[in-house]
């Protein structure tokens, strides 16, 4: 039964064939009755043709058609050697280049910093004349590269379009049609994606190379259509046919492919071991901050006990026995008496202090305005008759812990009216301003200030840079600051100058901006 859709005839190993009709027409119309074709393959592929001519009518024998086979299965080897060798050598000078690359960046605490501070060995890895890479907020552009805006987009897409490892091309604006308008910097691109949760990208440029290739007449084929028929028609001049190749760039080869894909696997190892590290110290960190704050409790809720004692014996003892004590026996009395009543004090800060890090966060919508005043009204009796100057600027509203927030405003203008009692006209200004998807207030005073070179220890527990002669407190304040601002995801600093006043900031989320 015959098939009414037969299979192609296989003619591979066919020593002689007829050719087409097109095949013959081409022939005449170059004015040569005889034609033979050798292929050169490359594994396996074809790479280029031998195609030979005669004008008159010619057989071949056998003998030399398997003289040319054999001399073009040799020509095939030697080139297959020579490009192999070439690979070769260049795969072991990339690999040199790249093993500096990683000592980069192994060096670096931040690994990119490894190859942003070394663009010429970065863009020498991929023969780039152009780098970027591009994470999150941040890019940074290397030698000859679009515009800040247009690699971004160009990252947009490639985060949207190819999730691959490795992208390469030669003619980028044949996927990316906005890339022609920046062809000279980068008509080619190689780019790697080094994170999967996050979108990452190394990217290389090549710059257009205009290229003039020459043919032996139009190659374009017109479909012509002879007594009704669709059919293909040679060339029929075969006079230099000029074509201008744009928005094309010097191919990517292997060994460069090669390189910055071992380049990628190094790097994602070196991100998942530093992930791997961080999650361990963080889980470390967290178990030593428990038993630290539970150390802390215990260590203060039993203290506390024991200085009671001493106080009550000791007033006892200054009641029962004031007639048998001398008057420097009732000065050691009240000296043990008001130091007990200082370390319980150191006591009671130090279990606050343990309990700030395990309350829960109850974070609500906060009139800041209202708050400073309420919190002025309270410290009326610290004030007392003194010249006190409230300057105070218009407040953003918060969303935090009303509780925790008040501890915050309490502890920096208790300082501020604590550190201007010097002052014969104190003055304290409380002001916000926005910057940077944050909110920062700040508290400002006119007091005794301190030295700038002593400011790291400022928000330390139990710190102090003034004598307790001096000023009372001790010394827990500033550090309950710091660590509540934290845990509403701020930050808390200071500026000041010894004797010439003092101002504290913390910055808290700006909710009206963000929304």
């Amino acid at each position: 039964m015959q098939s009414h859709d037969p299979a192609p005839l296989d003619l591979s190993d066919s020593v002689l064939r007829s050719v087409s009709p097109v095949h013959l027409e081409y022939m005449r119309n170059m004015g040569t009755f005889a034609s033979m074709s050798i292929s050169i393959l490359r594994e396996g592929a074809l790479w280029g043709l031998i195609s030979c001519h005669n004008r008159d009518p010619r057989r071949v024998p056998l003998q030399v058609r398997n003289a040319c086979d054999f001399l073009t299965q040799i020509f095939s080897l030697q080139l297959e050697a020579r490009e192999n060798t070439i690979l070769a050598e260049k795969r072991i000078r990339l690999r040199s280049v790249q093993a500096r690359l990683l000592a980069h960046m192994a060096a670096e605490d931040y690994f990119i910093d490894g190859l942003v501070q070394h663009p010429a060995e970065l863009m020498l890895l991929a023969g780039a004349e152009g780098a970027a890479i591009v994470s999150g907020e941040h890019c940074w552009r290397l030698g000859h590269t679009p515009s800040e805006e247009e690699v971004r987009d160009l990252f947009a897409w490639l985060s949207t379009h190819h999730e691959e490892d490795v992208f390469a091309t030669d003619a980028l604006s044949d996927h990316f049609a906005e890339a022609a308008d920046y062809a000279d910097k980068a008509s080619g691109l190689l780019a790697i994606s080094i994170s999967k949760m996050h979108a990452s990208y190394v990217l290389w440029f090549r710059p257009e190379v205009v290229q003039t290739v020459k043919w032996g007449g139009d190659p374009n084929k017109p479909v012509q259509e002879v007594a009704g028929v669709q059919r293909l028609h040679p060339r029929r001049s075969f006079e230099i046919w000029k074509e201008t190749v744009r928005c094309r760039s010097l191919p990517w080869d292997a060994s460069e492919i090669e390189a910055v894909k071992e380049l990628r696997n190094a790097v994602v190892g070196i991100v998942l071991r530093r992930a791997e590290e961080l999650a361990s110290l963080t889980d470390e960190l967290k178990r030593s901050n428990k038993e630290l704050e539970a150390f802390s409790y215990s260590v203060s809720h039993d203290l506390r006990a024991p200085f009671r004692h001493i106080v009550g014996y000791s007033e006892l003892l200054k009641k029962q026995e004031a007639d048998k004590l001398s008057e420097r026996g009732h000065r050691y009395v009240d000296t043990i008496i008001e130091s007990a009543y200082t370390a319980g004090t150191l006591v009671d800060n130090l279990l606050s202090f343990s309990q700030m890090g395990r309350t829960a966060l109850k974070p609500r919508r906060i009139d800041m305005r209202q708050m400073v005043d309420e919190v002025r009204q309270r410290l009326a009796m610290e004030v007392g008759d003194r010249r006190v100057s409230w300057q105070i600027g218009h407040l953003p509203a918060a969303v935090a812990d009303p509780i925790m927030i008040r501890l915050v405003i309490e502890n920096l203008l208790s300082n501020a009216v604590k550190y201007t009692r010097p002052r014969e006209q104190a003055r304290i200004e409380i002001g916000a301003t926005r910057e940077n998807g944050e909110v920062v207030f700040f508290v400002r005073d006119n007091g005794v200030g301190f030295d700038m070179t002593y400011v790291g220890k400022l928000f330390g527990v139990f710190q102090r840079l003034h004598r307790i002669e001096e000023f009372e407190g001790t010394g827990i304040g500033l550090a309950n600051v710091r660590r509540i601002v934290e845990r509403h995801g701020g930050r808390a600093w200071a500026e000041g100058v010894l004797d010439k006043g003092a101002t504290f900031y913390f910055s808290l989320p700006d909710i009206e901006g963000a929304a």
